[in-house]
């Protein structure tokens, strides 16, 4: 039988525990290496998902190679936006069952949702203030340039 230390208090524990029976800390061992992060994952979307780089973090290269060859277009980032609150909403069950086969990994922490939220509603703000910014002056002086009751064919 092997024992290690915990690593929150120092006591002995066997090596397969995965959390110490003393002060509760999470070891990490066999139980915990290899686990996919669904808020690392989120993260990878969220400031390289131009790139697909979340798409190779989750083992998905064929799409991970499509996101870095169209990266130019800018297309791989909206849909990298998209994927990003699908990441971060994903019920843990199922990310265990499709990532981790069938294991439980840590919960994505509620500040990473907030500011998922946060972004969309920024996006939103930032595309109704450019439409009344830019596109009402210009209908503006569209109307004001055509002459009522003419039209023009």
């Amino acid at each position: 039988m092997n024992m290690v230390y915990c690593r929150g208090c120092g006591q002995s524990i066997h090596e397969t525990a995965v959390s110490c029976p003393h002060c509760g800390a999470q070891q990490a061992g066999p139980a915990t290496v290899g686990l996919k992060s669904q808020t690392v994952a989120a993260l990878l979307a969220a400031f390289l998902g131009g790139f697909g780089a979340h798409r190779f973090y989750l083992g998905k290269i064929p799409s991970g190679v499509l996101y870095l060859l169209f990266s130019w277009t800018g297309l791989p980032t909206l849909i990298a936006f998209v994927e990003m609150f699908f990441l971060v909403f994903m019920r843990p069950e199922r990310w265990a069952q499709q990532y981790n086969n069938g294991r439980l990994s840590a919960p994505v922490p509620s500040w990473l949702k907030a500011l998922v939220v946060l972004s969309a509603v920024f996006l939103l703000i930032s595309f109704f203030a450019g439409v009344t910014g830019v596109l009402m002056p210009a209908y503006q002086d569209y109307t004001l340039t055509v002459p009522a009751g003419k039209v023009y064919y």
